[in-house]
């Protein structure tokens, strides 16, 4: 597909949605935009289009990513810096150790103003490594908080794809001589578009939010869960056997049932359906996911609102 090709479907698409905008004369704000532009875009891109569409959003990712790690490598060199500055303080502990050991002895006046001297050296030091300890505390957290923003979804306020991406590989490279109790889930929302159509686009954000902070709620510490993309989520689960995965997505699964939400005075029914595996040894990504998907998959072709688990 040429350039002029790609550049015209994407301007119909963009003309449908400011269309629809205007017709329920809706601000059309980015983020109310970009749900319009979306939906229409998953319904109508062909595979040329969503091609074209996720080489743009690498290309843009990739520049994004580039700027960011250059500003946490500015703020960590800062951090060190700022370390390095306040090396000396060690040596006036000694420099203190020192005239302790060499105080004069044969004047009480001069011994009694020296002991004031170092009262004082003494307090200067403290105040010193309070103000360094409070600006390091201050950075470090500046430093958190940045690596945070990126690998947290704004909308859930759980793990994104990226964040999902950097915990795993890791895994992924321990597990490459042995077998790891570890456990993918991948769950799907099912019916989400029904939802989205019957209730309106912020009772589907809410519906996505109430699905990751319940998983959240119902998962260990040490456990994650991501939203993967759209309606679709992650969940890594650790130090969990075969014998236990299906139980523990299975209860996931029934407490999303349960809990009828309600929005505008309305009942908002929402199912799950889950598919898990576990880690087998040299196991790549796209070999967990992949046996993840297949039994997604399964779920969503047994009329949904189940638990499917593929282990072979």
């Amino acid at each position: 597909m040429d350039n002029t090709t790609i550049y015209q479907k994407v301007i119909d698409i963009h003309d449908h949605a400011m269309g629809i905008l205007r017709s329920m004369k809706v601000p059309p704000y980015p983020s109310q935009y970009k749900k319009f532009f979306d939906k229409l875009f998953l319904e109508s891109a062909d595979e040329a289009l969503r091609k074209d569409q996720e080489s743009v959003d690498q290309t843009v990712l990739s520049d994004s990513k580039a700027d960011v790690t250059q500003y946490l490598d500015m703020v960590e060199n800062s951090v060190v810096s700022f370390i390095e500055s306040h090396s000396q303080i060690a040596s006036v502990v000694e420099v203190q150790r020192q005239y302790i050991d060499n105080a004069p002895s044969d004047s009480v006046e001069k011994f009694v103003t020296f002991i004031e001297g170092l009262g004082a050296l003494k307090q200067n030091m403290s105040d010193e490594l309070e103000k360094a300890q409070s600006k390091i505390n201050t950075l470090n957290k500046e430093l958190h908080e940045a690596r945070a923003s990126l690998t947290t979804d704004p909308l859930t306020k759980v793990g994104n794809r990226q964040g999902f991406n950097e915990d795993i590989k890791p895994l992924i490279e321990a597990g490459a001589d042995k077998k790891l109790s570890m456990v993918l889930m991948m769950i799907d929302v099912d019916n989400f578009k029904f939802l989205n159509d019957e209730y309106g686009y912020v009772a589907g954000d809410k519906v996505l939010y109430f699905i990751a902070q319940t998983i959240h709620g119902m998962i260990r510490s040490a456990d994650s869960v991501y939203r993967y993309g759209g309606e679709e989520f992650a969940v890594i689960l650790n130090r969990c056997d075969v014998s236990q995965a299906h139980s523990i997505a299975d209860k996931i699964r029934e407490k999303i049932e349960k809990n009828n939400l309600l929005y505008a005075g309305k009942n908002v029914h929402v199912t799950i359906s889950v598919g898990v595996t576990v880690h087998k040894q040299a196991d790549t990504l796209e070999d967990l996911i992949g046996r993840a998907d297949k039994a997604l998959y399964c779920a969503k072709k047994s009329n949904k609102n189940c638990t499917m688990l593929f282990d072979w």
